[in-house]
């Protein structure tokens, strides 16, 4: 069975008594051990361990998906074992409330929260991001989320916003840029529609208190096309308002210096071992890849009945060709419902993943092809020529083999070094910071590149034209 696999939970006497209930459970219901697996997802020996106690330290996931065959939640059994928070394995039962070491999203109050709201399921390999957003807003104004497109900005952004929505006597406010018009096409019609939003949600928190200073955590999603505009408008929001902490998600860092800066990464899929297995144990108790464990949850949602535990050194090694890029990982997973890991392997996972579509994404979100499109549309013609040279010429490189590269030199050193910076800034390439720093297109960004490059030899037109 495939397994949604997060961090162990510690022994204790209440997963003891996780382990009679849902023996008792099970038996009540006239289900056999190889039942259960069915219903839930979570593998026969999984189940085993924990009924017998070999496991002592059982997965939140394994423990959902349990739960949930049985048509209840971590949060309802809290209230019927009586379980209370100063209960030492109340991690376990509930929500994280105020802290980032688990996955859970925060009940979000609806009288303290304005726009979209976080998604409701847990998300996969982020403890240490959600907590350095945490700690970074409860001492700071101004925080913006970088990183390539389906990364998870938005859904970290959103996640940590309601773990902090009790610190802030007005709550949270999330506006979506999206929609707005890019600054390059016409900077006063982006003007006038970024203020009109942000404007909605400050108006709203101030007219329910009249009179006192806004207490307010503003969340702006989406502000890559319309930078220099955020920009100029948040310096002078920090300032009007004391009591407004500010959280931006941008493909594109913002123009001002003294935002503190946090880049989203790709999720680790893990490093090829000698005989070909990811790193990390597949037994119980271990943990895998953040990027395999995203892929193993969306294909049982998919597939509930594939078995994928004995190809797991196949799915990390689909996850590390997409990057690690959580969106492409999602758009693989879907497609293993009609296609096989091993065709997706052997013939290059962009060629179904980039028309799939996600109707709850927004716009510019809807297949992979348009979120690579979106941010491929910003560049200009220069930016755009480079990319493809550098997509096409290079796995690694850094700036003396990219001047050194091109015919006829034309490329200074200066050059390059302002347009590779341009391409980080658009989060494209990524950068390996060391003494000597290197540069690599990402993987889904090359296939891309191939994508429309054919796209254009067919209809002689390109999708950024």
């Amino acid at each position: 069975m495939i397994e949604a696999i997060e961090q162990p939970m510690s022994a204790t006497p209440d997963v003891r008594r996780l382990r009679h209930l849902l023996a008792e459970r099970r038996q009540a219901r006239g289900w056999t051990q190889e039942e259960l697996a069915e219903r839930s997802g979570v593998s026969v020996r999984t189940i085993r361990n924990i009924e017998t106690g070999s496991n002592k330290r059982p997965r939140r996931a394994s423990v959902d998906l349990l739960l949930g065959a049985f048509g209840t939640s971590l949060a309802e059994l809290a209230g019927a074992e009586g379980l209370h928070p100063g209960h030492e394995v109340t991690p376990l039962f509930l929500p994280l409330q105020h802290d980032a070491s688990g996955h859970w999203p925060h009940p979000v109050d609806p009288d303290r929260w304005r726009g979209p709201r976080p998604l409701t399921e847990a998300m996969a390999g982020r403890d240490d991001d959600l907590r350095h957003v945490l700690r970074t807003m409860r001492r700071g104004r101004l925080l913006v989320l970088t990183g390539p497109g389906g990364v998870g900005k938005t859904r970290l952004a959103l996640t940590a916003a309601a773990r902090l929505q009790e610190r802030f006597r007005n709550g949270v406010g999330v506006v979506e840029l999206g929609p707005c018009t890019p600054e390059s096409a016409d900077p006063a019609a982006a003007r006038d529609e970024v203020h009109r939003a942000v404007d909605a949600v400050l108006a709203d928190a101030v007219a329910r208190e009249p009179g006192r200073e806004l207490d307010l955590l503003l969340v702006v999603d989406t502000a890559e096309h319309v930078v220099a505009t955020v920009s100029r408008l948040v310096l002078r929001l920090v300032v009007t308002h004391p009591g407004l902490r500010v959280l931006i998600s941008s493909r594109r860092p913002l123009a001002v210096l003294s935002a503190d800066v946090w880049e989203v990464s790709p999720l680790p899929a893990g490093e090829p071992c000698a005989d070909g297995a990811a790193d990390g144990s597949t037994e119980d108790g271990a943990a895998l890849p953040a990027a395999v464990e995203l892929f193993l949850r969306r294909a049982r949602s998919t597939v509930p009945t594939l078995d994928l535990d004995s190809r797991l050194p196949q799915v990390a090694e689909l996850c590390r060709r997409l990057d690690g890029l959580p969106r492409a990982i999602e758009a693989a997973a879907h497609c293993i419902r009609t296609v096989s890991l091993e065709s997706l392997l052997y013939s290059g996972p962009a060629l179904y993943m980039f028309d799939r579509f996600d109707l709850s994404a927004v716009s510019h979100h809807r297949t992979l092809a348009d979120s690579v499109r979106w941010s491929y549309d910003l560049l200009t013609a220069e930016q755009r020529d480079l990319l493809h040279h550098l997509a096409r010429s290079f796995d690694s490189f850094t700036v003396e083999d990219v001047v050194s590269d091109h015919p006829a030199g034309a490329w200074t050193a200066g050059s390059v070094v302002c347009g590779l910076a341009e391409l980080a800034d658009a989060s494209l390439i990524r950068v390996h910071r060391g003494t000597l720093y290197g540069y690599r297109v990402y993987g889904w960004i090359k296939a891309y590149i191939d994508y429309i490059d054919t796209l254009d030899q067919d209809s002689g037109r390109t999708l950024g034209a």
